[in-house]
């Protein structure tokens, strides 16, 4: 039975605001992602752009590391930290925002999942 203009706006208006409110429960797990120290002697840390916002090298590092080991560490930990908060990110993408994923989570907010009329 097709809905009246009254249920189809109501129907939109309310899958939009499940959006809004998935959105905004999305960017808040993402600022509370932690990833694991890759190195003890070198640590970074990227926002959810991919910025990286911290980059710390222990002094001791300077002499307990050739040049060239350390250039391997700095990369090993630049890239890894990158791909593990890239994906912890995609993970929780799928839970909040893909409702084509099979990690998809209609009850991530507590409430079901509004899906928008067809």
């Amino acid at each position: 039975m097709p809905l009246t203009d009254d249920e189809y706006v109501a129907r939109v208006q309310g899958a939009a605001a499940s959006l809004r409110a998935r959105n905004a429960a999305w960017l808040e797990a993402i600022n509370h992602i932690k990833v694991p120290a890759v190195h003890e002697a070198v640590t970074a840390r990227f926002d959810s752009n991919g910025t990286l916002v911290e980059f710390d090298i222990d002094p001791s590092a300077l002499s307990d590391y050739t040049n060239t080991e350390l250039e391997q560490i700095i990369t090993d930990v630049l890239r890894n930290t990158h791909q593990a908060l890239h994906a912890q990110m995609m993970e929780l993408f799928a839970t909040y925002m893909a409702p084509n994923s099979p990690q998809f989570d209609p009850n991530a907010l507590g409430e079901p999942y509004v899906d928008p009329p067809n």
